[in-house]
């Protein structure tokens, strides 16, 4: 004898069976729901993704074509009431080397 109180085999017993065989049954109906949920969840974030991109693409397809439909404001000029000051710069005050040398003169 191998000094184990039960055993893993094939029960002898028909209502043990079909008590096992029921909850195997739920168990696989139950992966299966689970299964299924997940795979409506994974498409489902797919698809939103997708659409994102797609929506995306058509904005900067639009934006660079020049704006949108009809005129108005986009990126052929600024908008009414804007004016831009157009002028040359010269640093002044610089923390480079070259730049140092030149004031201790």
């Amino acid at each position: 004898m191998n000094g184990r109180s039960f055993s893993f085999g094939n029960s002898g017993n028909p209502l043990v069976q079909a008590l096992w065989l029921l909850v195997f049954g739920l168990a696989l109906v139950g992966f299966f729901i689970v299964g299924a949920f997940v795979l409506m969840a994974i498409v489902g974030l797919a698809v939103i993704a997708f659409t994102i991109f797609k929506v995306r693409g058509w904005w900067l397809a639009r934006r660079s074509r020049g704006g949108p439909p009809g005129g108005g404001s986009g990126p052929t000029g600024p908008a009414k009431g804007i004016r831009y000051i157009e002028a040359e710069y010269e640093v002044i005050d610089s923390d480079t080397p070259e730049r140092q040398g030149d004031e201790r003169r």
